[in-house]
């Protein structure tokens, strides 16, 4: 995809996200005066909709969500940060559900990135390897100068095919195109917006191994 796309489809990502936020803000709002009335006139028999019909907002205030990373509006400019630290919050987040840390990284050991962002591209990775094998591991090494942070998952692995379009946004492995097709488009331009580069190994019954290689601070 060129430059000139890419800016396009993130400016259309970020319009969709404002217009996704202003019809959940309708929608939670009628909600919840819908449930406020019920309780006040005693109406029975209405909790399993609005249950059901607030699972679903919060599920489209997720994607809202994630199209605001996609845009980048959410950016800040990629700093110095520790990584040991941010890697223990993420993987005792619920976002990190099912990741375990091979062997955390030296207290030392600093990357240039933004760090929310950097949690939002590592909880899409880690979303795609539990979806593939219901749980992954994070490896990290230092390369050159830049750092390599791993997610290895256990599971089916992609053929050639796949993997080669494995990045585009809304390719998806799932039958009849279910899933996320979003995430690993989303942690490569986090990458990309860091200075870096999303890395993919993979091959069928040898699971995939995907890469966030980031800049060190002061890396050129």
């Amino acid at each position: 995809m060129k430059a000139g796309d890419e800016d396009e489809l993130e400016r259309l990502a970020a319009h969709l996200a404002h217009d996704f936020s202003n019809l959940l803000t309708g929608i939670l709002g009628n909600l919840e005066l819908l449930e406020r009335r019920a309780a006040r006139t005693g109406i029975q028999g209405l909790e399993a909709y609005t249950k059901g019909a607030r699972q679903a907002a919060e599920r489209a205030a997720e994607l809202t969500q994630r199209l605001m990373v996609l845009s980048g509006r959410l950016a800040q400019p990629p700093q110095a940060l520790q990584l040991a630290p941010l890697l223990r919050q993420f993987v005792a987040s619920p976002a990190g559900q099912g990741i375990g840390l091979a062997a955390p990284p030296p207290e030392t050991m600093a990357v240039r990135a933004d760090p929310d962002e950097l949690l939002a591209a590592l909880a899409e990775l880690a979303c795609n390897a539990r979806e593939a094998a219901g749980s992954g591991t994070l490896e990290v090494m230092t390369a050159a100068r830049e750092v390599v942070i791993t997610l290895r998952d256990a599971g089916p692995g992609m053929t050639p095919d796949m993997l080669a379009r494995a990045r585009h946004l809304f390719f998806t492995t799932h039958a009849n195109g279910a899933g996320r097709g979003l995430g690993l488009g989303i942690a490569a331009r986090i990458a990309k917006r860091a200075g870096g580069w999303l890395d993919l190994e993979s091959a069928p019954g040898q699971g995939c191994a995907a890469r966030l290689v980031l800049p060190l601070p002061g890396a050129d």
